[in-house]
């Protein structure tokens, strides 16, 4: 690991250095006073940065214009904010972290403790978005992407989600990764994107949803009755063909249609969706389950809820994540359930990656949840093997 600590007082750049090249045994930390110095440190050293330290209160350029700049060099790696203003400021500037697009690991309040540094380094191992490690030095190609898709180099992992209330497995989100003959597992962040640009995204849902039901009609012969999530692209809510396409998979593979979920990012819906509109009204129609991914991160409201055909909101990691940490944070996520209860929506919460947060969540309302905690994305043949020996703790 690579890091770069941005902070105008040489005492906390050298606590902080001390920290991870000491305890955690990191490669290097680079060290900067201000803005400008951090931008030249990034531009020498622009894919091998993996975590960059940022305070807010700094000289000519603040910490809040930085994290704006970050993001507009495409900044990869992750975020890690360290200040001593106010609790407000401080959520205000994760959430615009997170609408700049950067991959926030969490926050340090001054003055700084050690284990604090150590426990958010070393969650970076584990965190539940794309890792640092995984990123390909060099970016993809369209020609890459084109040939992946035609060969069959896109595999489909699954996570397992698990009920609040039993603790047993009710189904899984389906993942799409890379399996690529020449960069190995290539993570979403490293193609979604590229795909969306360049018209390759219907092309990958489709192989994926194929692919999905395929699965599921397995395991239904088997005698199992899974749900399934499948992430939806919000620029294929335009396709007007989309719903008829699906539902010819689903007759094809005698998939259950209340036994399906389709997640489209909250971010993503915008305010003029006549045609996603239709779109989503004819797979609701069809008893296809809708959800709101990364709910909570976006700009929903409750008119919003009501006047789009969801019937579950997915609630954003970090909202689990800040009410295992901190007692003040925990109303909002109550508040979150409670609302998404009264409106008669199912509840989903990911992010659960400590035996902390695994506490909470089971007694948190919700219907189901995921995470780390339980098990990472995996593709078939190692989900085999996971239930057989998570059927065991359960029964």
């Amino acid at each position: 690991m690579r890091c770069l600590i941005l902070d105008d007082s040489k005492a906390i750049t050298g606590l902080l250095e001390a920290i991870i090249m000491e305890e955690l045994g990191a490669e290097q930390a680079l060290v900067a006073n201000n803005v400008a110095d951090a931008l030249v440190l990034l531009e020498k050293n622009p894919l091998s940065i993996d975590v960059v330290f940022c305070d807010l209160n700094l000289p000519d350029v603040d910490g809040v214009a930085f994290l704006r700049m970050l993001s507009e060099r495409e900044y990869q790696g992750y975020i890690v904010i360290v200040s001593s203003v106010s609790h407000r400021v401080l959520k205000s500037v994760e959430h615009l972290a997170r609408n700049h697009h950067l991959k926030l690991l969490g926050t340090i309040i001054k003055p700084i403790s050690p284990q604090s540094v150590i426990q958010l380094l070393q969650s970076a191992g584990s965190h539940s978005g794309a890792k640092p490690q995984a990123r390909a030095k060099e970016k993809l190609t369209v020609p890459e992407l084109i040939d992946a898709l035609e060969e069959g180099y896109f595999e489909c992992y699954y996570q397992p989600q698990v009920c609040a209330m039993t603790r047993n497995v009710v189904g899984f989100e389906a993942l799409a990764r890379l399996q690529h003959p020449k960069r190995n597992l290539v993570f979403p962040d490293d193609f979604i994107s590229l795909m969306e640009q360049h018209n390759l995204i219907l092309r990958l849902t489709k192989d994926q949803i194929v692919s999905v039901f395929k699965q599921w009609n397995i395991w239904h012969q088997q005698g199992h009755y899974y749900r399934i999530a499948i992430n939806i692209s919000a620029l294929l809510l335009n396709d007007l063909e989309l719903p008829e396409f699906i539902l010819t998979q689903i007759k094809k593979y005698d998939v259950k249609p209340k036994l399906l979920t389709l997640e489209i990012t909250e971010s993503c819906l915008n305010e003029d969706r006549t045609r996603a509109l239709e779109v989503l009204s004819r797979l609701s129609m069809y008893g296809i389950n809708l959800s709101i991914d990364d709910f909570g991160t976006g700009y929903s409201s409750i008119e919003r809820l009501q006047s789009l055909p969801f019937n579950e909101v997915k609630i954003d990691r970090s909202f689990v994540q800040n009410a295992a940490s901190s007692e003040s944070e925990r109303p909002v996520l109550d508040s979150m359930i409670g609302m998404a209860n009264r409106l008669g929506l199912r509840v989903v919460l990911e992010g659960v990656e400590t035996l902390a947060h695994w506490q909470m969540v089971c007694h948190s309302g919700c219907d189901s949840f995921q995470g780390y905690f339980i098990a990472k994305p995996m593709d078939v043949d190692k989900l085999e093997e996971w239930l057989a020996d998570w059927n065991k703790m359960t029964d």
